[in-house]
């Protein structure tokens, strides 16, 4: 099953049995909390084409035909006061907006619109008929109520310390043998040099539609590229406009996983030493850029380039910790 905006290839043409077309922003109401906790309406604007339907719809239907309750849902604005309720004690606690807007006798997402492209910080807290916002956690200095919180409101530890035994924060120093065998391993040897990528600034997330569906993206960047600092350059006798071909022959990959009890089990070295790690090659070709805003020894280039991608070079080999790939240390 594959819900999404528009058929993605393969998952959503190829493999999925069922498909379902779901809305996107502006074609129903929604509220949203960014990375500083600020909440806000983003209004709908325009119709869903076709049979696409928001996401709580979607959620609603399928949660019926599979015998759920409590999907009885009427518009947006309920699924979004009954999260007011959840989000209670929670660093983005909002439920002070659906308190005031009862009492207002008005709709949560109507109150919400009121605060306009601002929204609110969260936690918030009542203050009588007055929502106080948050401006910043762990605040020492920020006096809260000698009676406590009012009403509805939950008082969150984070509002004036951190959540430790002293309320002080703790800077933990990591073991650095838990990456520094990869760290050797992948480091440029002679003659290799660091290949950083990242986003262009027109360019969000690759599962967005900055490329398929805006063909003014690619014609800026109809091609990849490597911005290499002039130092490298003057080394490789490359010049700007040149085409470039970057190339690994040492591109690990972690072919399957190691049931080991011991911390080092997991390690780069243990896992190439149990015959868990295979070498691979890999290669892109882009236009070269001369910048010297590219660091020594660092190359740039377009993380999201479908045609010459540099994830044919990144390793696959997750971290051990986290279990991400490490889509930044290519060589």
């Amino acid at each position: 099953m594959n819900q999404e905006i528009y058929p993605i290839n393969p998952i959503g043409t190829q493999y999925a049995d069922i498909v379902l077309p779901a809305a996107t922003w502006g074609e129903e109401n929604f509220t949203r909390c960014n990375g500083e906790r600020r909440i806000r309406l983003y209004q709908k604007f325009y119709d869903p084409p076709g049979e696409a339907k928001p996401d709580w719809q979607i959620v609603a239907i399928l949660a019926k035909k599979m015998g759920f309750e409590g999907y009885d849902w009427k518009d947006s604005n309920d699924v979004f006061e009954e999260s007011c309720r959840f989000s209670r004690g929670a660093r983005t606690d909002y439920n002070a907006l659906r308190v005031i807007a009862k009492r207002k006798g008005m709709k949560a997402h109507d109150l919400l619109k009121t605060y306009g492209t601002q929204g609110l910080q969260c936690p918030l807290l009542l203050d009588g008929d007055t929502i106080v916002e948050t401006k910043r956690l762990h605040d020492f200095n920020r006096k809260l109520p000698a009676t406590g919180p009012e009403g509805a409101s939950v008082v969150n530890k984070a509002l004036t310390a951190f959540k430790t035994h002293t309320g002080k924060l703790n800077f933990i120093k990591t073991p650095w043998n838990i990456w520094s065998d990869f760290y050797d391993y992948v480091k440029p040897r002679e003659g290799e040099l660091w290949i950083a990528n990242g986003r262009i600034n027109e360019v969000w997330q690759s599962g967005f539609d900055d490329i398929e569906r805006r063909p003014y993206i690619i014609q800026r960047w109809p091609f990849n590229f490597l911005e290499i600092h002039p130092d490298d350059a003057s080394a490789l006798a490359i010049e700007t406009g040149d085409l470039v071909r970057v190339e690994s022959q040492r591109v690990p990959v972690q072919k399957d996983f190691n049931m080991g009890v011991k911390s080092d089990d997991m390690w780069f070295s243990g896992l190439m030493k149990r015959g868990h790690i295979t070498l691979s090659s890999g290669q892109f070709t882009a236009v070269a850029i001369i910048t010297s805003g590219t660091k020594k020894g660092v190359v740039y280039t377009n993380h999201l380039d479908k045609t010459q991608p540099v994830n044919a070079l990144a390793p696959r080999v997750p971290d051990p910790l986290t279990m991400n790939y490490r889509f930044k240390m290519t060589v």
